[in-house]
């Protein structure tokens, strides 16, 4: 090694180098000729990263702006020497990345983020010296209203990703917030002065000196491309967003993200670009474009021979990040953890977001990694920017050493697993439609079909030659279809897609059991989807989604009509747990958190609309599992109330939250004693019992813990706490009552509380205590029986379960307990119950439903004073099993009852899918009802 110091002098550094950089110094040289060129190049180097220790630590965030050569205060005369010191900085920061690379000091997410971080410090510094220049001469940029103007720039590609490559060109983008003109004696634009901002930092960082470059930069990601202007203003850049940009620039602008003046740009990110990228609808349409762009690459790979390239060949990077841009670009508008710039960050959310199998993305993961880590070593070798494998056997062996492979054989055979995965993946889900859209006896013609006056019989005989059992009615359903108003109105692209879908769509109704039920019922959800034609592609771009709607189409009519109210749940049909997966509490509570993470603190309405989009989902994944058969009906209102819970949690949530924003949160106590209150919220009949159905009202009752001297709120106005818990009780079922664009979340009934509808929202819980004891009826304890708390404080829960057994066990009027339940069933009787000799209540009727709950809670009321555990439980089949346990009542008796009541309630529950009253013929359940009503008269009747 020779240089400005000597062999000798490089020899003696290198001697009294740390062991581990002594060690490393063969194979890091060996790997990279650009490191030991330019250690021989500049003798100071080694011995500076040498007594700085930099080759030996990670440096922090932020670290590389203050290596940054610093800008001289008059730089105009000095710019020649500042680009050399800068191009020296670069080498040095360079060699020191790539040593800690290559010695596998540092991982690829260390060194990526560091060459990120180098390139944006040096764009900075760039900046800050080509505005300091400027407007040394002609002055401060400013806006009409005097306001200084930034030099915006937008780093794009990997750049943009904090992903960048050791070689990489920079994509940049060149903005400033407004127009106007300099303050300065030589006036000019706002636009002229960045446009001379950007042309010197592009000569800063680009032009070729006898010191290299800094970083080549590239401007045609720009508006408008190479013949667009050099800079754009925050409106023309909106303007052309929305008029012109094209679906690739969806893809690039994933990428974006601000190197300076970040906070001006979230301006226009939020207003201009964040929409242009992210659609709030699912936006399956970008799969068409994606083909469209792949294949564009591919002839270009085929035409420049670049099928060894490991960035654009097959199985290479482009194609990971093509499939992690498609599914932000899709999902991202509803799920803000994909709207990141980075590759790294989104991958995983594709797991998380239920989008892809683990599977999968692990093997995309291990490929990216494995890819990336094999581009920066090429490009290490001779800061070029390559992407082939070397062709000489010379190159092979170091390449293979550094990637840690015995040989070039291992290294090639390595690399050929991960790019086969990568390309079975890619086909799989970029092509996937268009194979998946053959039907066993060949792809059905509807040419004819989409023209006007088209031949019925010639439809007809299409289906019947793809197989169609009930082709004639088939024919007449497609045919209104045609002339519904939905088709008139189609766009082209619209069109285009539903022509595509439809012959898919008859491939997979002809697999299925019941394909005219389900044909009508599709017809009718594609009707309702109206002009959101990104929803045809998504059932064309996906197979299995479209299988699995076909599926569900023939179960009836409650799942086609839930999607057809609200085609957002065709979203569910992409996630092959739909069928695969029974939905649990964890999982759910985890998706209402994914939901609520989407929406910002201070907009009520949008919290609505996630907890409805959320509700809606759950409700639909567990009718899909009740009308598949993998849940029970038990298991069924288990989930519905879980759903339940958790909403009226976040509501209270939520509510508090914004009460206590604007009026503090409310204390009580005495002075340094002083605490703040706790509510808890209180569920009742079906939701206490946890025996909520699809359309189930919510019964509830809010309790707080303030006593003491002093109960107000600890705000800048405080109000008694008195107001403040009649106004978070109103916000709470104002949040879970309002009507959103999504629809309401429940109707909710408060007549439970104590006083009835005179009564306070929210009760005091000593006070519902002394009610309890001293004033409640019989039918009040009844109702108490079904009672839980169901969401807030633990100690306010924990307060009210004692309360409640309290209360069962020595506070029910027992002496006319009989008399009250048996006079409150035949009220409800007179007053409830369809009596006509040709039918049967199930829920009303003699020996129904209310008969056995009403047994139920007679005989739990009764002898919880000697048996507390009867009423240890909520739901009726527990107390049920409770007293036969305790030998209260015969283990027969209610082995019979508790099979009635399954079998009503399951009725009941199918009757309510299909929209239809809990009646049914009086032939219906003879048996089950004489054994409850014989039981009934012998237990409530008989002396």
């Amino acid at each position: 090694m020779s240089g400005t110091d000597g062999g000798e002098g490089a020899a003696a550094v290198i001697a009294s180098a740390p062991l581990r950089i002594r060690e490393s110094l063969a194979q890091v040289c060996a790997a990279s000729h650009f490191i030991e060129h330019a250690l021989r190049t500049d003798g100071a180097l080694l011995p500076a990263l040498v007594a700085s220790s930099d080759l030996e630590r990670s440096f922090a965030p932020g670290e590389y702006a203050a290596r940054v050569p610093p800008v001289p205060h008059a730089p105009a005369g000095t710019e020649a020497d500042w680009m050399a010191a800068l191009r020296r900085w670069r080498r040095c920061e360079f060699v020191r990345i790539a040593w800690r690379d290559l010695a596998s000091w540092a991982n690829l997410t260390e060194t990526l983020a560091d060459l990120s971080s180098c390139a944006d410090a040096a764009i900075g510094a760039a900046v800050d010296f080509a505005m300091r220049t400027l407007s040394a001469r002609h002055g401060v940029p400013r806006s009409a209203d005097g306001a200084a103007q930034p030099l915006v720039v937008v780093g794009m590609g990997k750049l943009g990703g904090g992903e960048l490559n050791f070689s990489s060109d920079v994509d940049l983008i060149f903005l400033f917030p407004e127009h106007g003109e300099t303050d300065g004696a030589h006036r000019m634009s706002n636009e002229e002065f960045f446009t001379r901002a950007g042309q010197m930092l592009v000569r800063l960082l680009d032009a070729p000196t006898p010191e290299g470059r800094v970083f080549r930069v590239d401007l045609r990601l720009r508006p408008f491309g190479a013949s667009g202007p050099l800079v754009a203003s925050f409106a023309a850049f909106e303007d052309y967003l929305l008029r012109h940009g094209r679906d690739w620039e969806r893809y690039a602008y994933v990428k974006a993200r601000a190197i300076t003046a970040a906070s001006h740009y979230a301006q226009i990110y939020a207003a201009a670009v964040r929409p242009f990228v992210y659609r709030r609808y699912l936006d399956y349409g970008v799969f068409e474009s994606l083909r469209e762009m792949k294949s564009l690459i591919e002839r270009e790979v085929e035409k420049r021979e670049l099928a060894d390239d490991i960035k654009l060949g097959p199985g290479g990077i482009r194609e990971i990040e093509f499939i992690v841009q498609a599914f932000q670009l899709i999902r991202g508008g509803r799920d803000r953890r994909l709207q990141t710039a980075s590759l790294a960050v989104a991958l995983p959310q594709l797991d998380g977001a239920r989008l892809l199998p683990a599977a999968v993305v692990a093997d995309l993961a291990a490929a990216y990694n494995y890819l990336r880590r094999l581009e920066n070593r090429l490009q290490m070798a001779a800061d070029e920017q390559v992407h082939r494998l070397p062709k000489v056997e010379e190159a092979r062996a170091p390449l293979a050493a550094s990637m840690g492979a015995a040989d070039w054989g291992t290294l090639t055979q390595e690399l050929g697993g991960h790019r086969r995965r990568v390309s079975g993946h890619f086909k799989s889900l970029i092509f996937s439609a268009q194979s998946a859209a053959e039907p066993a006896g060949g792809r059905i013609d509807l040419t004819q079909f989409w023209q006007v006056g088209g031949e019925a019989a010639a439809l007809v005989a299409a289906l019947e030659r793809a197989g169609f059992a009930e082709a004639a009615q088939a024919a007449r359903l497609l045919l209104e279809f045609r002339e519904s108003a939905l088709v008139r109105r189609l766009d082209e692209p619209g069109t285009k897609r539903l022509q595509a879908l439809l012959p898919a769509l008859i491939a997979d109704l002809v697999r299925s059991a019941a394909p005219l039920p389900a044909l009508r019922r599709i017809l009718k959800i594609l009707e309702a989807i109206g002009q959101r034609s990104v929803y045809f592609a998504l059932l064309h771009e996906s197979a299995a989604a479209r299988a699995r709607l076909v599926e569900l189409c023939t179960r009836g009519d409650f799942l086609a009509d839930q999607i057809a109210a609200y085609p957002l749940l065709l979203d569910e049909l992409v996630d092959e747990r739909l069928l695969a997966e029974l939905p649990e509490r964890a999982n759910l509570a985890r998706d209402l958190e994914h939901n609520m993470q989407e929406v910002h603190d201070d907009d009520p309405e949008r919290q609505v609309e996630a907890l409805r989009h959320f509700q809606r989902a759950a409700v639909f994944r567990i009718a899909v599992a009740d009308l598949t058969g993998r849940l029970a009906l038990m298991k069924v209102s288990d989930r519905l109330t879980d759903v339940a819970e958790l909403i009226v949690e976040r509501a209270m949530q939520l509510g508090w939250q914004q009460m206590s924003a604007q009026f503090g949160t409310p204390m009580c106590g005495t002075g340094a004693a002083r605490r703040p209150v706790r509510i808890c919220a209180v569920g009742y009949g079906k939701l206490g019992g946890r025996e909520l159905g699809y359309s189930s009202d919510l019964d509830l009752v809010f309790l707080h813990d303030s006593h003491g001297e002093q109960q107000d709120t600890a705000g800048a106005a405080p109000i008694d706490n008195q107001l403040f818990f009649v106004r978070v009780a109103q916000r709470i079922m104002h949040l879970l009552t309002m009507h959103s664009a999504a629809g309401r979340l429940y109707e909710v009934d408060v007549r439970l509380r104590p006083s009835g509808k005179g009564g306070l929202l929210i009760t005091q819980i000593h006070a519902f205590a002394d009610y309890q004891r001293q004033d409640a009826w019989t039918w009040e304890h009844q109702a108490l029986l079904h009672a839980r708390a169901v969401a807030g404080a633990p100690e306010v829960r924990a307060q009210f379960e004692a309360l409640r057994v309290e209360v069962l066990q020595h506070h029910v009027r027992r002496a006319t307990l009989r008399d009250d339940v048996r006079r409150m069933r035949e009220r409800m009787r007179r007053e409830l119950v369809k009596a006509e000799p040709s039918i049967f209540d199930l829920k009303q009727g003699a020996g129904g439903i209310a008969d056995i709950e009403f047994l139920a809670q007679y005989w739990a009321l009764f002898w919880v004073q000697k048996h507390p555990a009867v009423v240890m439980f909520s739901d009726t089949i527990r107390q049920l099993e409770s007293v036969a346990s305790g030998n209260f009542v015969p283990q027969s008796t209610v082995d019979l009852l508790t099979g009635a009541y399954r079998a009503y309630r399951a009725r009941a529950h199918h009757l309510a899918l299909e929209g239809r009253e809990a009646i049914v013929g009086a032939a219906e359940f003879l048996a089950e009802r004489a054994a409850v009503t014989q039981i009934w008269k012998a237990a409530m009747e008989e002396a």
